[in-house]
């Protein structure tokens, strides 16, 4: 397992799982981060929101959501990452 600073928040993540990081963008409310992760020829995006982890992990935490997208085409993916950062209302 790895900790990644992004944006003054940790992002905890498990390098054992093949999925190489391409990109993070962080919402423009710096509430929400959108993960570009590359194996092989499939992209997949992975959804988060800045909060709080469990009591004993200090500071403020990238917590994933449930909802991820995978796809074959990095324009694609960029443009779900895009979806999840939109501003909301």
């Amino acid at each position: 397992m790895d900790v990644i600073e992004i944006d003054g928040a940790n992002l905890l993540r498990d390098a054992a799982d093949g999925w190489q990081l391409q990109a993070s963008v962080v919402s423009q409310d710096r509430t929400r981060l959108a993960c570009i992760l590359l194996i092989g020829q499939r992209f997949r995006v992975e959804r988060f929101l800045r909060g709080h982890m469990r009591p004993q992990w200090h500071g403020e935490w990238w917590v994933q959501q449930p909802q991820h997208s995978i796809t074959d085409s990095g324009q694609q993916a960029q443009v779900l990452a895009d979806e999840w950062l939109a501003p909301v209302g």
